[in-house]
């Protein structure tokens, strides 16, 4: 079974890195071997008909491109005709589930045959992400923005199978885009470098060894003591946990979540860094967001960028008065809890969502209207007013973001009102059968101390330029090691990859739970 996070990888990467380096001089012929590469590892991951989708559809969106250049009159058309290809291709795959149910019970209720809906669609490795990436790439062109040149077919097969991307995101725009930046903050559209003739280098690669170790001890160490020891025991049969106990796995599932996700992303980052690109900073301490508008500033970003400019922005944005920029945005976060998932659950957590950014923009023009004042001191006023201030709101804010997230994790609209029935009711005569307020205080614990971690992982890419590279080998090596031992056993998948498209043997092995932890004696 593949895994990001086996020795297979390991030492396949070692052997391709050393193959992309010896053309260092030639980034085009670099392109190609990223391209061989990312197709191996899709068949690898989801099997042929995955990279078959993934061929005709990058080829479909080529072959637009082409036209819209060609034909300038007919652009607009060939534009929407992309999207809607898209979308419809899109829709297929990831939604069939959900309306099959639906068509069959209808069939079911007029007396026709329903057998012909009988198979499932595996949902190829990445559409979603990929997808997206094609969506905006085609915006792009038809806007004739500057530093979105047209791809070659090479180099947008290369943009859109892209092995450090095409999992789980981030969603790596071809062009520069407001607040997606790079590590160090810069800019980072990749289509100046994935088109650019000067030789590439290998970027930042202490940083990049140290994103590595960081991913491993967030991922594998911390995310699945999470799940293994709290998240997936109390999911997976809540009636007979007590009240705290779900209390405590509901705010665990937020942080393994967190973690899980944010640690992917720093891996793909690191590896980006060690093939000479840069990849957008997908969080930046979301759990330390004080209201629902600041965490989708800081949480999963190249979606909520993507979502402000291919959605919310095009409905209308702010440009229509009060009232429509709230019924905007409410349609904007439905579709994006909707791009998780086909369930009732996926409509309901991006529902919510929406629903808290239009009672906080209410709030703040009762603020505004009240005190006086203009909009912009009425925004966040009650967290700039003190630090209990601050305190309550980020408390508040990740209290709801965590009760949201059990739509997110459930597997069904029901189940979720399961786990939500139990922490009401379990309080009486369940008992516990495990220490709910070691867990809990080990949460308020780490949400304590997380702003200094934070401002410290924040100021590596400063911090390694000073540090001798040979200097870190050891520790990291060391740590790396320790990792190793203490870890829970097994080889992890990554929660999110189930949410961009992924092959079944992915879809098993994300559910699995592993075996307990191996203490270090």
């Amino acid at each position: 079974m593949f895994s990001f996070l086996s020795i297979e990888f390991a030492l396949s990467f070692i052997l391709f890195f050393s193959i992309y380096w010896v053309f260092r001089n030639k980034p085009q012929i670099q392109n190609l071997i990223l391209v061989i590469t990312s197709y191996l590892l899709v068949f690898l991951m989801a099997g042929g008909l995955a990279i078959t989708i993934l061929f005709i559809f990058s080829l479909i969106v080529y072959l637009i491109s082409i036209l819209m250049d060609r034909y300038v009159l007919l652009k607009k058309k060939l534009l929407i005709s992309g999207i809607v290809i898209t979308l419809i291709q899109l829709s297929i795959f990831k939604y069939y589930d959900f309306f099959k149910s639906i068509v069959s019970e209808s069939l079911d209720k007029l007396n026709l045959d329903n057998s012909g809906l009988a198979a499932n669609l595996i949902l190829p490795l990445g559409i979603s992400y990929y997808s997206f990436q094609a969506i905006s790439y085609l915006v792009s062109r038809y806007r004739n923005e500057i530093d979105c040149p047209r791809f070659n077919l090479i180099q947008l097969l290369m943009h859109f199978s892209f092995f450090v991307t095409i999992t789980a995101g981030p969603i790596a725009r071809a062009q520069n885009a407001k607040g997606l930046t790079d590590i160090s903050g810069q800019p980072c559209g990749m289509s100046t470098q994935i088109t650019t003739n000067q030789p590439r280098k290998i970027l930042l690669p202490s940083l990049a060894l140290i994103l590595l170790v960081l991913a491993l001890i967030k991922k594998w160490w911390i995310a699945g003591w999470l799940a293994d020891q709290w998240v997936n025991p109390v999911f997976a049969n809540p009636m007979q946990y007590h009240s705290l106990e779900i209390l405590a796995a509901i705010y665990g599932y937020t942080l393994q979540l967190f973690l899980d996700f944010s640690g992917y992303s720093e891996m793909m980052i690191a590896f980006g860094l060690l093939l000479g690109f840069r990849l957008p900073v997908n969080f930046r301490a979301p759990l330390l967001a004080h209201n629902i508008r600041d965490f989708w500033d800081k949480w999963h970003i190249s979606l909520s960028t993507w979502i402000r400019d291919h959605i919310y922005i095009p409905l209308g944005g702010s440009r229509g008065g009060f009232t429509l920029t709230q019924l905007n945005l409410v349609i904007a976060m439905v579709l994006s809890g909707i791009w998780h998932g086909s369930g009732w659950n996926f409509f309901i957590w991006g529902l919510l969502h929406g629903l808290a950014l239009v009672l906080l923009n209410i709030s703040d023009k009762i603020y505004q209207k009240v005190f006086k004042v203009d909009i912009k001191h009425a925004r966040d006023a009650f967290a700039k007013s003190s630090w209990i201030g601050k305190t309550t709101s980020v408390f508040l804010t990740i209290t709801f973001v965590s009760f949201c997230f059990v739509f997110f994790r459930a597997k069904t609209f029901e189940e979720a009102l399961q786990v939500f029935r139990a922490l009401l009711s379990n309080y009486i005569n369940v008992q516990w059968t495990s220490n709910p307020l070691y867990l809990l205080t080990l949460l308020t614990i780490a949400w304590v101390i997380y702003p200094f971690v934070y401002r410290a992982l924040s100021n590596l890419s400063s911090y390694q330029r000073k540090i001798p590279r040979y200097a870190l080998l050891v520790p990291l090596f060391a740590i790396f090691i320790t990792i190793i031992i203490c870890a829970p056993s097994g080889i992890p998948g990554f929660i999110y990859a189930n949410f961009g498209g992924v092959s079944k043997s992915m879809l098993k092995q994300s559910r699995l739970n592993f075996d307990k932890i191996e203490k270090c004696e």
